[in-house]
């Protein structure tokens, strides 16, 4: 049965039906198959057939004697090996690039951090300082007893003893010695600015102290000596020990003292202020303890002005001193901090 369009035409079954706008002349209708253009095969990437294929590891005859599924799971594996070696070519290269991107980010933040604690030495000196006439060590000998973290952390140390020794009012002479190992590389990489700093402040040595001193005026600062020291003879060389060790080597820097034959002896930090741990002082809070001591001249005043407040007994703002602190002796203060590092 035809079939009645919107025109008002019949529309024959299985005839086509033609389309034409109200405007177009009937002559210039065209049937809708003869408009569409004829689509294009769509060509899929299949890869080199097995027909064609030359393998790498084996020889053609061999590879013509499989049988064709075979030869098709021998082509892939050839072709994804080739594939992989690229791939990690370019993967190896992209690792060596971020290495190095990465190496040089962390050197940044290093020197960047190293700024931040004062060892960049960029500070003016104070305005009005005289010399104290004392004379400080750090030893750097225990470069095989710490970490790498633990190496860093008493480099920055260092740097801030530096710092230190610049902005207060009685600076003395500082040494830096047996320099070398691990701490010898990473001031020469992160904290290369080092070599900048004033040497009328510091003096960085490989040697060691027994070859720069006289060992009747060495004085190594130990908290496990007996002795205790009231004040600071110029004419002395006071000997701090450049490790972070928590406790790790009890008595390793009095061994030390013993066994090269030098004095030894602690700060009066007992007499004066109550601690509450046992917790050892960084390099830098000993050695501020002396500056501060040669600028003020008083050790109570040193210990309160660089002790932090946490490591009081009471934990007060105020840091009472020791004799202050309700009918606490002086023994009790020492017993108290016998162990803490100097």
């Amino acid at each position: 049965m035809a079939a009645v369009t919107v025109d008002g035409e019949k529309e024959e079954k299985g005839v086509p039906r033609r389309s034409h706008s109200p405007t177009t002349p009937a002559a210039a209708v065209v049937v809708e198959e003869e408009e569409e253009k004829e689509e294009q095969p769509y060509h899929y990437h299949m890869g080199p057939s097995v027909n064609t294929y030359e393998p790498k590891t084996i020889g053609i005859d061999e590879f013509r004697r499989m049988s064709r599924k075979q030869q098709k799971k021998h082509m892939r594996q050839e072709m994804w090996e080739a594939g992989a070696e690229e791939y990690k070519a370019k993967r190896r290269l992209k690792n060596k690039e971020s290495r190095k991107r990465r190496r040089a980010h962390n050197r940044e933040e290093a020197e960047a951090e190293a700024e931040d604690d004062g060892a960049a030495g960029e500070k003016k000196p104070a305005a009005e300082q005289k010399h104290s006439g004392c004379r400080v060590v750090i030893d750097m000998d225990f470069d095989d007893r710490m970490s790498q973290r633990e190496v860093r952390s008493v480099c920055a140390q260092v740097g801030r003893c530096y710092a230190v020794n610049r902005q207060t009012a009685a600076p003395v002479d500082l040494h830096i010695t047996r320099l070398h190992g691990q701490a010898r590389r990473h001031f020469d990489t992160s904290m290369a600015q080092h070599r900048n700093w004033d040497p009328s402040y510091v003096a960085m040595e490989d040697a060691e102290y027994l070859d720069l001193f006289p060992a009747g005026r060495l004085v190594y600062l130990t908290a496990d000596s007996p002795n205790v020291i009231e004040s600071l003879d110029p004419a002395s060389v006071y000997v701090i020990g450049g490790i972070v060790d928590k406790n790790r080597f009890p008595r390793l820097t009095l061994e030390k003292a013993a066994a090269q034959g030098i004095a030894h002896a602690q700060l009066p930090i007992a007499k004066y202020v109550r601690m509450a741990t046992r917790k050892v002082m960084t390099v830098n809070q000993i050695f501020e303890m002396l500056v501060r001591f040669l600028a003020v001249g008083d050790w109570e005043r040193a210990f309160v002005d660089v002790i932090p407040s946490r490591k009081f007994k009471d934990g007060r703002e105020d840091k009472p001193s020791a004799v202050e602190a309700d009918g606490a002796t002086q023994e009790d203060c020492k017993e108290e901090n016998q162990h803490q590092d100097q």
